[in-house]
Order: structure tokens, then C-alpha cells, then sequence
């Protein structure tokens, strides 16, 4: 029998991205080990039927359980996912957030912080409703309960896989804007930097939103214009202000 699981978050179906996500938000920690026999049953089953189910008892009858242990290296590593699942009725946002404003990003991830942090439904179920839009494809804030009617439909396990998809860009966008996303920073620093660590404090990017605006380069225009920003046109931006406003400084000197 041909054994052959996935090695990569992007070769998962599915099914298994939606049983290893649940796995990985009912662990505390990243210590998989009390989770293991649960997620190579998962990588052993492409689609949860009765077929697969068999298959996969077969093989761990034939095939100790530690031999899987490489396969479940790539759990350890940064999940790249980034596409949506679709749901009925309204639009999902583009592959790694493409489409989303930077007030769209500022909701989203400030719901995530307090989901991350209060582990509620609700906050995840907003984020869900946050992420997605009507089919007119605009972001209104004032639409938002619209969209919860037709979000909050889908079960909890596919809201928590839209969460961690969300999670996995937010990796992605930190580790192509270090100069915005660090970590350990000076501490004249603190105040203008957003933090997503849950034991930080933690600053709202609306913040940085305003900072923007209120900036006297006005790369993007005022309050209103900054918020209907790309959010990668505005990370761009935001970068470039940073930029300019170091060579100032240095020529002051």
C-alpha cells in the first residue's frame, strides 16, 4: 500500500485544514505531542468518509506511529494560507487580503486580539463578518450586521478556520513590513508601533491610521482617504513617511 501524506500546509484538503486547524486551536501551547496521534490520523485521511476512515486504521495497523513523526514537522513552521473559503452570499477577500482597507484590516485585527485573548465566539464570529462583504464588493461598518446574518451561518469550525487563515496573512504581512511589525523595538518607539502579541500591550492600528493623517507629509490624504487606503498601499506609505522623516532628523544634526 502507497502511503503518501501531505508535507506542507498548501497540500492540505479541505477536510484536513479544517481538522488540523481545530486540532491546533484546542492546543495551549505549540507542543503538538499530546495532539500527534490525532493529526497523522487526519494526514492519513484526504475527506472524512467511511473508505478513508478504514484506510487510515489500516495503515496504523501496519505502520508504527513514530515513523510519522517527520511528516508533522510542517505544523511547527509559519502556515501559508492565504485564500478564503467562500460562503453563500457574500464576497470573500482577495488572496492574502489584497482588497481589504487598512480600516477593514484595523477591525479585523483588533477583533482577532481580543478572540486570541478572551477566546469568545462572538469576537471571532465579528471578525468573520468584518472580512467578508455584501456583493456591491464595498466595506461599510454600517453593514456589518447585514453581513453577520449570512456569516454566522457557518459553523464554528469553518469560523475558526477563516480566524487562523487570517492569522497566517497577518504573519505574512509582519514579515514583509519588519520596519512596521518588531518585535523587540526601543522604547521611545512603544507607542507608535501596533503590537499583536498577547502579552503586549496592545495598540490599535486605528491609531496609526490617524497618526497618518495627521502627518504633515499627507501621503494619503486626509483621515477619510487614509482609511479607504489599500492596506498595502498604506503599509507602503506608512513606510515611506518613515523614511523621509529619518532623513530629516539626520539632517538636522
Amino acid at each position: 500500500m502507497k502511503i503518501v501524506v501531505p508535507a506542507s500546509w498548501e497540500e492540505l484538503t479541505n477536510f484536513q485544514q479544517k481538522a488540523i486547524i481545530q486540532i491546533i486551536n484546542e492546543v495551549n501551547s505549540d507542543d503538538f505531542s499530546s495532539s500527534y496521534l490525532k493529526i497523522v490520523q487526519v494526514l492519513l485521511m484526504k475527506k472524512h468518509t467511511l473508505w478513508q476512515y478504514l484506510r487510515m486504521r489500516c495503515i496504523l495497523r501496519k505502520v508504527s506511529i513514530s515513523a510519522f513523526e517527520p511528516a508533522v514537522k510542517f505544523l511547527q513552521e509559519k502556515p501559508k494560507l492565504y485564500t478564503f473559503p467562500k460562503i453563500k452570499g457574500v464576497l470573500e477577500p482577495a488572496p492574502r487580503i489584497g482588497d481589504l482597507t487598512i480600516e477593514q484590516f484595523s477591525l479585523c485585527d483588533t477583533l482577532l486580539y481580543r478572540y486570541n485573548e478572551k477566546k469568545q465566539e462572538v469576537y471571532l464570529r465579528q471578525l468573520v463578518a468584518c472580512l467578508y462583504r455584501l456583493p456591491d464588493g464595498r466595506f461599510d461598518k454600517n453593514k456589518l450586521p447585514e453581513v453577520a446574518k449570512l456569516t454566522d451561518k457557518i459553523s464554528l469550525q469553518d469560523a475558526i478556520r477563516i480566524g487562523f487563515i487570517f492569522s497566517a496573512i497577518r504573519i505574512y504581512i509582519a514579515d514583509a513590513y519588519p520596519t512596521i511589525f518588531i518585535n523587540k523595538k526601543p522604547e521611545e518607539d512603544q507607542s507608535l508601533r501596533p503590537v499583536f502579541s498577547t502579552n503586549k500591550t496592545f495598540t490599535p492600528f486605528s491609531q496609526i491610521i490617524v497618526m497618518m493623517a495627521a502627518d504633515e507629509l499627507r501621503l494619503l490624504g486626509n483621515l477619510r482617504e487614509c482609511q479607504s487606503t489599500l492596506v498595502y498601499d498604506f503599509l507602503n506609505a506608512f513606510v515611506e513617511s518613515k523614511k523621509i522623516h529619518k532623513i530629516k532628523q539626520n539632517a538636522q544634526k
